[in-house]
């Protein structure tokens, strides 16, 4: 409801202006109408914001579909292939210079002799078994037996880049010369890289591997491992044993002396005292001989002899009852070699397939990722819809970049310049001869015939390949023309433009006024670019008078007129006019505006070539003499920013823009012609 209250204040309005300026021309008319708009422009601004549709940019969630990616695949195909193939040449130098290493493997079996209880202990039996393989003393002890602290291959080839480093270090004078130890040093960091040990799943069974440049090498070596962990294991059981039988063998003989002592005591009081050596007589020498002295060193010398005695019955049975328990409940563990340990035949890296499939991958995610920074960097509008949302205006055509003529073309160009320059110098110089003698005016105005020069330039394509997708283009830009004239809007005065020089503005122009002139229509093509003459350079190289000869009265519109024999098509070039001029004062100026009036009686089109938006304000001195005008955008050329630029420079005739024609379109990758929705 608020939307149909606003355009029918802006519909009153413009009635109200258009009335109170009735009697104005169709300048005023359309400066009323400007007028009003301006005055319900943030009106209707309120209005877009609040509709989801209209939101900025910046306000909507960016959705990626399908659709763009492959779009994104398409335009960035060429980079991504390039990484990979170059990818997969670094990879194949890589496969051809890399050392190739072979990894022995052997199995370990560590078997039990006794329950060993839950899983957790177990897991910890076995990995303890695995730090004992991987453990420095056992590296160093096959270091040691193989006397691998010579071997270029743990302590640095010779010749590589290490030892090369390192003896540049030493000459430097920044490390100490290398000695035995720091070569074992070197030599154990080596190793340990190179041995790898695991335990496989739940079993008994340790898996060792060990790499090295050389088959034999690494079998010789891992058996090296297996032997020493083998030896320290057997050495590590007898010296515990022989410890363990030493401090019970002391033990036992300190008892054995302590219980024999005793004995040999109580014997030796028997003896003195002339007493049978039995217990039945301690009572008997307790009565013959009543001294109390006597009897408390015999009943002490008996307990001695009994305590020593049962002591060494009780360790015995301790000693028995340890060794029961420590069987039952402590494991005894055994290694063995499962499987026997030779020499590999393939080398275990590198392997071709792995190489390749990661220099894949890593190809098509670094081409990927230089096409986004392309993309990021490379903010040029595309065919494929980028940047239209942004800049919100209406595409009205794709033209494709086609070539121009090959050389008889350029041929013909140049010997038919020729003879309109001889032939036009020729009418200039009856012209004086005329004035001079006083003749009749009769030969001044029978003057040949200025015919359009076919050039190289694609415009001829619409004649030349009337099925091709150049001339389609310009059958839509046609056709947004008379849709918009059939609307009520005159589209008779079209103005061609772009936001900056080379952008193909004068082939467009050229092209789109041959191709409604070849529709039976009245058309005049105009060249109002001041300050680049290259239209009139192409279409009439040889012309003397133009545009400007024209506007100051020196000669009249028929007589700057160049025509094109086959489609009918005029043209009005600059002129070869050589006194310095203000383009923007002259595109101003009323001269040019009753120009155009006389124009528009007498052609059904007039199609005006006009200088580019940016840097100059030549199309806004333009402005009062058009009805629509027609931006002409380069294809990955012009940035978004650079036509927001112009369009905000520009903005009094944002009302008149018709649409944008991308220039110079690859078609070569391009699938579908309209922006994906």
């Amino acid at each position: 409801m608020p939307l149909r209250l606003l355009q029918l204040a802006d519909f009153l309005s413009i009635r109200r202006l258009h009335g109170r300026f009735a009697s104005f021309d169709v300048r005023s008319l359309r400066s009323a109408t400007i007028m009003a708009r301006t005055m319900l422009q943030p009106f209707n601004r309120m209005e877009n914001l609040t509709r989801p549709d209209n939101a900025p940019p910046d306000f909507r969630s960016p959705m990626v579909t399908l659709a763009d990616v492959a779009d994104f695949a398409r335009r960035r195909f060429l980079i991504i292939a390039l990484v990979c193939l170059a990818m997969w040449g670094l990879a194949l130098l890589y496969l051809i210079t890399a050392v190739p290493t072979f990894t022995a493997e052997a199995d370990l079996a560590i078997e039990s002799k006794g329950s060993l209880g839950d899983a957790a202990s177990v897991s910890t039996t076995v990995e303890s078994q695995i730090g004992i393989i991987k453990s420095e003393s056992t590296a160093r002890a096959v270091i040691r037996k193989l006397d691998l602290a010579k071997d270029p291959e743990f302590i640095g080839r010779k010749g590589g880049v290490r030892s090369k480093i390192r003896s540049i270090v030493r000459l430097l004078g920044w490390r100490k010369p290398e000695t035995e130890a720091t070569a074992e040093q070197y030599a154990l960091e080596s190793f340990k890289r190179k041995l790898s040990v695991k335990r496989l799943g739940l079993t008994y069974i340790v898996d060792i591997s060990f790499d090295s440049v050389e088959p034999e090498r690494a079998a010789l070596i891992l058996n090296a491992v297996v032997e020493t962990y083998i030896a320290h294991q057997m050495d590590a059981k007898y010296k515990s044993t022989l410890r363990d039988e030493t401090w019970i063998k002391d033990q036992l003989n300190e008892l054995s002396s302590q219980a024999s002592a005793a004995q040999e005591a109580l014997r030796d009081y028997y003896s003195k005292r002339d007493v049978a050596g039995s217990a039945n007589n301690v009572e008997g020498v307790a009565r013959s001989q009543s001294t109390p002295q006597m009897q408390g060193e015999l009943r002490e010398l008996i307990a001695a002899a009994e305590t020593s005695t049962s002591a060494v019955d009780n360790f015995r049975r301790l000693l028995r009852q340890m060794e029961a328990t420590r069987q039952q409940s402590l494991p005894a563990f055994e290694a063995r070699l499962v499987t026997e340990v030779l020499p590999p035949l393939t080398a275990s890296w590198p392997k071709g397939r792995i190489v390749l499939g990661i220099s894949t991958v890593a190809g098509v995610l670094l081409g990927i990722a230089i096409g986004m920074l392309r993309d990021q960097l490379d903010r040029g509008i595309r065919a494929g819809g980028g940047g239209w949302t942004e800049l919100q205006i209406a595409r009205i055509a794709l033209v494709p970049r086609v070539k121009c003529g090959g050389l008889c073309r350029k041929l013909i160009t140049v010997l038919f310049g020729l003879a309109q320059k001889l032939r036009m110098k020729s009418v200039s110089l009856g012209r004086l001869v005329t004035s001079k003698c006083g003749l009749s005016n009769s030969i001044a105005t029978d003057h040949p015939r200025r015919n359009i020069v076919r050039t190289e330039s694609p415009i001829w394509t619409i004649t030349d390949v009337p099925q091709s997708r150049f001339t389609e283009s310009f059958v839509e830009i046609k056709l947004g023309i008379d849709t918009m004239s059939r609307s009520g809007k005159r589209n008779q005065v079209i103005g061609i433009t772009s936001t900056q020089p080379n952008e193909g503005k004068s082939t467009v122009a050229a092209a789109l006024a041959l191709l409604t002139a070849h529709a039976e229509a009245r058309v005049i093509l105009v060249d109002c670019n001041l300050r680049n003459r290259s239209l009139s350079a192409a279409l009439a190289p040889a012309a003397v008078f133009g545009i400007l000869d024209v506007m100051t009265g020196t000669t009249s519109v028929s007589e700057a007129t160049w025509t094109d024999s086959i489609s009918q098509l005029a043209f009005l070039p600059v002129g070869n006019n050589p006194r310095p001029i203000y383009a923007s004062a002259v595109l101003a100026s009323e001269k040019l505006d009753k120009l155009f009036q006389t124009l528009r009686e007498g052609y059904e089109y007039v199609i005006v070539d006009l200088p580019a938006m940016t840097p100059f304000a030549d199309v806004r001195a333009a402005a009062h003499l058009l009805d629509s005008v027609i931006l002409v955008v380069e294809s990955r050329r012009a940035s978004i920013g650079v036509v927001e630029r112009a369009l905000n420079v520009c903005s009094d005739i944002n009302e008149i823009i018709l649409g944008v024609a991308l220039n110079k379109v690859d078609m070569k990758f391009l699938k579908r012609y309209e922006p994906r929705s």
